[in-house]
């Protein structure tokens, strides 16, 4: 029906069967020139199976050991075969609309200058998260060190990019996304769309629960989040002495942290 696969979804899970499945089913409700990519981190209930009985071309599913989000999500990216590719967690929501829109511009033109597109997400009161965006284009960094933007965002970025981004050497267990997001600042520019598509959720127990003790025990890839903003500082692609100083600060504290485990 499809003639260009417009989107890859790629998603992590692990132990979370009723939420992936609920999520990719829904998503699937909706046609379009997309896929969605699912990598199982070792899930020891039937996440696997559960996905692989869902008789839909456009799903992709792989499983392995547990190795933790930053390898799982390197994975379901690995399978993306998408023109642009939006990183999504198991217990988030994507709204129909939501989806609709974003294939509707990945139809579309972008600058020669840009990567993609940053959009909204809303949270279980239906309150947008963190601040609206202030311009119509910047990059990553730009957006949250110069135009101190906050709150969670959905970003759509083109797959070639974004390929290139996620190689950390390593196995971290966790690795941030703002680190792909940093890298990729000084490589191109992202569309603002003040337009709300998803649903950001914080479950208990959940990532946003243990972010401490996560960064406590990977701090490799923080030191080269660090280092990542300091090089995009110091090629010009944002200007707060601050945010700067932030990132020197993390690049020594989690370089020591590195060296040390």
């Amino acid at each position: 029906m499809f003639t260009e696969l417009r989107l890859s979804i790629c998603i992590p899970t692990f132990n979370r069967i009723g939420q992936v499945t609920s999520l990719v089913e829904q998503m699937l409700s909706v046609q379009g020139a997309f896929e969605i990519c699912v990598h199982d981190d070792g899930s020891s209930d039937d996440t696997y199976a559960r996905l692989s009985e869902i008789k839909d071309t456009r799903l992709r599913v792989s499983k392995g050991p547990n190795e933790g989000r930053g390898q799982a999500l390197q994975a379901a990216i690995q399978m993306a075969q998408g023109q642009f590719v939006m990183l999504f967690d198991d217990d988030d929501f994507l709204y129909p609309d939501g989806l609709r829109e974003v294939l509707t511009e990945c139809g579309r033109s972008l600058p020669q200058s840009c990567l993609g597109w940053i959009y909204q997400l809303e949270d279980n009161e239906g309150n947008r998260v963190g601040s609206a965006f202030p311009v119509a284009q910047a990059n990553f960094i730009e957006l949250r060190a110069d135009y101190k933007v906050t709150g969670d965002k959905k970003e759509v970025v083109k797959r070639t990019a974004l390929i290139e981004a996620v190689n950390v050497p390593g196995k971290a267990r966790r690795v941030p996304t703002s680190l792909y997001w940093s890298r990729l600042a000084r490589t191109g520019d992202v569309l603002c769309m003040d337009r709300i598509i998803g649903r950001k959720n914080y479950l208990e127990g959940g990532m946003s629960d243990r972010i401490r003790s996560l960064k406590s025990s990977n701090p490799y890839p923080l030191f080269l989040l660090a280092r990542a903003r300091i090089l995009a500082f110091v090629s010009g692609h944002y200007r707060s002495p601050w945010f700067l100083f932030k990132s020197l600060a993390a690049f020594l504290y989690y370089g020591v942290r590195a060296r040390i485990q």
